[in-house]
């Protein structure tokens, strides 16, 4: 009885950490949770936001980067430059030897794809913790005018990580 009142307070205390987490810092509730998605595609290079973002604002810029949420989520808003997934395998020769980034709102689904991508012989990588990641680092957002936008589509109410100052869809 006392082992089992010894791991019941344990499991209390974890859950009562996780929650503090969640609500204290998304930042760090996001790098956990990519932690665990990227156990699932930990042959699949990755690059960060942190990374992504400078060399994107220069004009040396290299990569093709994939949006691959739905069409809805690609409305609400985007990084800036990306294509949809669509775009990029109707014109996947034309990217045959680019480096292709590949994101979604916090890389499950961009795991998945940066995976079959590879498999086809393209130098691709897998956005670190997705658009989710690019917002806690600062990075721009467009919508799909074109104009800046702070709107983000996060999937659904469990993966609302978003950055205080953004509006969350789902």
């Amino acid at each position: 009885m006392r082992i089992f009142k010894y791991f019941t307070g344990a499991c209390l205390l974890g859950l009562a950490g996780f929650a503090i987490i969640i609500v204290v810092s998304p930042a760090a509730f996001l790098k956990t949770t990519y932690a665990l998605i990227a156990l699932e595609f930990d042959k699949i290079p990755t690059i960060s936001s942190k990374s992504l973002h400078p060399q994107l604002m220069s004009n040396n810029f290299r990569y093709v980067i994939v949006d691959v949420r739905t069409p809805e989520e690609r409305r609400v808003s985007m990084i800036p430059g990306a294509i949809s997934q669509k775009d990029f395998e109707r014109n996947r020769t034309d990217y045959q030897n680019k480096k292709i980034v590949v994101y979604c709102t916090i890389g499950y689904r961009s795991g998945h794809y940066a995976r079959l991508l590879r498999q086809q012989g393209f130098d691709a990588y897998n956005l670190s913790e997705g658009i989710l990641g690019w917002t806690h680092i600062g990075g721009q957002l467009i919508n799909a005018q074109g104009q800046a936008t702070r709107r983000i589509h996060v999937y659904s109410r469990p993966w609302n990580l978003a950055v205080s100052d953004h509006t969350v869809i789902f």
